[in-house]
This record gives structure tokens, sequence and C-alpha cells, in this order.
């Protein structure tokens, strides 16, 4: 049941992923004036969806593993969608709507699909119903898989009442900003993620839960390897310090096979040097064999969590973060690792509830992971995901004119395709591995 509860609120935490980053595609275009279709939590069926009076829809889908900003003329020729002398009347789309919203307010109802439908109705007039209701695949992409989702190409109005500019007829420059505003949050939210988990849990240092002992031959004294005692909590090694930056593996690593080390500990709320000689130690429960170390046993137990350290390291820690997110993907590119290290969104949320039931604190420290992950995934120049689109959009300011906006359909279209079997396999693969 702990179990259960822990898948749910994995899928909760994937989502608000999602949400954040499709939330930076729709908070910068709105800034630059550009129309949405769909907000959209999710693929599939729709499970609840509400249209805003200005033809916005957001919608909770039924496969709670991605999402979707789709804007308004989308992978679509602009000079299509741009023909201002057959576009409806702006003056009489909103006469219309005006009417129908004095009508409400004389007593009769009237939902926002009804003034949309007003407006179209006009359009209609204007195009054909068949025009107006082609509709186009718009390519959409977030989280760890990417999806289709059709998204209304009818004439929509903007903010000053005259036909919306389409999305690929807007300059280049601001489509790079609104496809850069989903890595953006989610870096945003990785800083704020790392605040709250070094503010609330701190970071890990090793605390001694056992002293190895020996008889002494001369003596038959029972003596400690090296004067550490149980309930020693290690704080700096050689003058090195262990923080959220740099942990106790870090710093035994770089200081190397010393065979004498100086240990600062926490011993009763004082700071106590210990000088510590490396040695071949025999634990007295014999089972463990013999060892060349300290002759102590650790676990490891949380410090530093307070305000000043949180916000001292909380960027540094997400740029950690990312710079080993960096480092695992070269790993796999290179072969150095292998490509069932990797997990796609079901595995994801599998790992996230095994790892949560270990220790709630877990959960903290995932949600500065896996945003920072999202940020990297998305900068991938994969096709399909948002890196792919900024090339696209990028070359097309450089050569003042597009690539063939069917091309670069079919390219991201291929890219969601072979996106979504890739993190099929790996999910499968991670499960049966």
């Amino acid at each position: 049941m702990e179990y259960f509860a822990f898948i749910i609120l994995s899928i909760m935490i994937l989502l608000l992923m999602v949400l954040i980053h499709e939330a930076g595609h729709y908070t910068t275009a709105k800034i630059l004036g550009f129309t949405i279709d769909e907000f959209a939590i999710g693929f599939g069926p729709k499970l609840f969806s509400r249209r805003r009076k200005n033809g916005e829809l957001f919608s909770l889908r039924a496969l709670p593993l991605g999402g979707f900003c789709a804007f308004y003329g989308e992978d679509e020729d602009e000079n299509k969608l741009d023909d201002n002398k057959s576009e409806v009347s702006a003056d009489q789309s909103l006469d219309t709507v005006d009417k129908e919203k004095d009508k409400s307010e004389s007593g009769e109802k009237a939902s926002d699909d009804d003034l949309l439908s007003y407006v179209m109705q006009n359009v209609e007039k204007e195009h054909g119903s068949a025009d107006t209701e082609k509709r186009a695949e718009t390519v959409s992409h977030s989280g760890s898989v990417a999806a289709v989702a059709t998204a209304p190409t009818k004439p929509r109005l903007g903010k000053d009442g005259k036909p919306a500019l389409p999305f690929n007829a807007q300059k280049p420059w601001k489509r790079l900003i609104v496809l850069i505003g989903g890595v953006l949050f989610n870096f945003l939210s990785a800083f704020i993620f790392s605040l709250i988990y070094i503010g609330v849990v701190g970071f890990p240092v090793p605390e001694i839960t056992e002293v190895y002992t020996y008889v002494n031959p001369e003596t038959q004294a029972v003596t400690k390897y090296n004067d550490f005692e149980v309930g020693d909590k290690i704080i700096a090694i050689n003058g090195i310090e262990i923080t959220v930056m740099r942990s106790y593996n870090d710093i035994i690593e770089e200081v190397g096979n010393k065979d004498t080390i100086k240990f600062k500990v926490l011993r009763g709320g004082k700071k106590v040097d210990v000088v510590a000689e490396r040695k071949q130690i025999t634990p007295s429960d014999d089972k463990q064999k013999p060892y060349l170390g300290f002759g102590y046993v650790q676990k490891s137990c949380f410090i530093g969590n307070n305000a000043g350290n949180a916000f001292t390291y909380c960027v540094p820690y997400t740029f950690k973060l990312s710079w080993s997110i960096l480092g695992a993907f070269g790993d796999i590119l290179t072969g150095r690792q292998s490509i069932t290290s990797m997990t796609g969104p079901v595995g994801s949320i599998s790992l996230m509830a095994q790892v949560s039931v270990a220790d709630w604190r877990n959960i903290l420290i995932l949600l500065p992971l896996l945003a920072s992950n999202l940020a990297i995934f998305n900068l991938l120049p994969f096709p399909a995901l948002d890196g792919s689109r900024m090339v696209f959009t990028a070359i097309e300011w450089v050569r003042k004119k597009p690539i063939n906006r069917k091309v670069e359909g079919m390219i991201h279209f291929v890219g969601m395709v072979v996106l979504l079997l890739f993190v099929l396999v790996v999910d499968i693969l991670s499960f049966a591995l």
C-alpha cells in the first residue's frame, strides 16, 4: 500500500515537472504576443478541458507521461495562414461576441464554446466549412517523451482584435525565446528545489556507528585502532570541509592513500581533531575480511540544513547536478555506460517510488535532479525536442528563410516516433534486466 502511494506521488512529481516546462513555453509566448491553441498535461483522451474566452483550451489527458503547449499555426506555412484579406473581419467577430455577452447579461446562458462558435460561423461564411475544419498535426514535446497533438488552425483573433499571427510568422528571435522558455523554467525550478532540499534536509556526512578494537598483545587490553568514538560525525578531512558541493567520498578520493589523515569530527556538539593512521584492520565480528583502513563503520546522517547553506549552495549545486547528467549522457554515447542505465517515464516513476519508500528525504533530492534532467534532455538537438526546433529556427534566422515546413514537420514526426520507441525499449530493458 505504501509503495502504491509513492507510485501516485511519483506520477504527480513527473506531471509537476511537465507542468513547469510547458508553463515556461506558455508564459514566454504570452509575454511576446503568441496565440495558443491548447495547453495540455498528459497525452491521449481528454479527462477534463476548459476553453477560455480567448480561444485557449486547457486540458488534462489520460496518459500522465508528458504534455504539450500547441501554438496557433505551428508547423504550418505562414503564408497560408497569414492571408489577411481572406480572414474574417475582426470588427464583425467582435460585434458578434459583444452581442452574445449582452444576451448572457440579460439572462441567457452562453458558454465559452458558444462564443467561439459564433466567431467560427463567420469564418465559415468567408472560407467554407471544409477550409475552417482543416487541422494540422503539431509535434509537441515535454518530459521524457514527445507526442503528436492535433491543434486547430482556424483563424484566431489576437488581443488587439485583429487576426492572430501564426507561430511561424513570428520573428525567429521570438520563437527561440519561447522554445527556450520551457528549459529556462525547468532550470529555475531546479534552483528552487535545491534551495528547499538543502534547507530542509542538508547534506550527508559519515556518522560512526561502530569502532573496531583489538587485543593488545603486550597489555592484553582492548584497544581501538584509532581514537574515533561511536556517534562522531566526520565534517572535514585534512582541512577540507564536507559540504553540499564536496562529499566525503570526493574528499577521500582526493586525499588518496595517505598513511595518516587528520579528521575533524563533531562530538557532543564540539569540533574535535582526530589524527588517524591507516592500519590493517581485522573486524572482531569475523563478518568481514581484514582490510586496510581506519577501523570504523559509518552511516550517512544529514547536517547543514539551514537557510545560509541553502542560499549559498542552491545554484552551484544545481549546476553540479546538471554537469553530472551531461556526463552520464556522454558516457552512454561513448559506450562507457550501458544504455540500460537509462530509464523511460515508466521506469522513472518506478525508481522514484522505490527510493522514496527507502527514505522520504529522497523525494526532495529527486526534485532538483529531475528538473535539471528534463531541462538538459529537451536541449538535445534531437528531432521533436526543443533543442532540434531551436536549431531549425536559428537556421531560418541566419539564412532569412525557413527550411521547407513539410520537411521540417516530417523530421520532427519521425524523431517523435523514434523517441517513443526508444523510451519504450529502454523501459522494457530496465524491467527485464
